[in-house]
């Protein structure tokens, strides 16, 4: 389980942030850090809008930092707001989606890892 990521060294450009060419949600994917990381990603989801459909990772945790803005993360069915500075891990086989039902964009840095 991981308990602190530091990202400080990630920079995003404000250009970056123009969400109006996709349907609401934009993904980087960020080196990784460590062997047990599989995959981490800085995520800036608009105002309103959705992320990926419902689903779990069989033999994966995924854990989930805001930045910035609001986030709802709905796990095994249960919404859960988090806001800036907060996190949460999705144990492996639970499943989850996000949304940001705010009227203020949001970014979170998402981590899937080794269970």
């Amino acid at each position: 389980m991981i308990t602190a990521l530091n990202y400080s060294h990630v920079a995003i450009r404000e250009a970056d942030l123009d969400l109006s060419a996709t349907s609401g949600i934009k993904f980087w994917f960020l080196p990784e850090g460590t062997p047990d990381v599989n995959e981490t990603c800085v995520v800036w989801l608009q105002a309103g809008a959705f992320g990926t459909a419902l689903h779990s990772h069989p033999r994966k945790e995924a854990f989930f930092t805001v930045e910035y803005g609001e986030l709802e993360i709905c796990v095994e069915g249960r919404w859960v707001r988090l806001s800036a500075g907060q996190s949460i891990t999705v144990a492996p086989g639970q499943s989850h989606t996000v949304r940001n039902p705010t009227e203020t964009s949001c970014l979170y840095f998402y981590t899937v890892t080794n269970a």
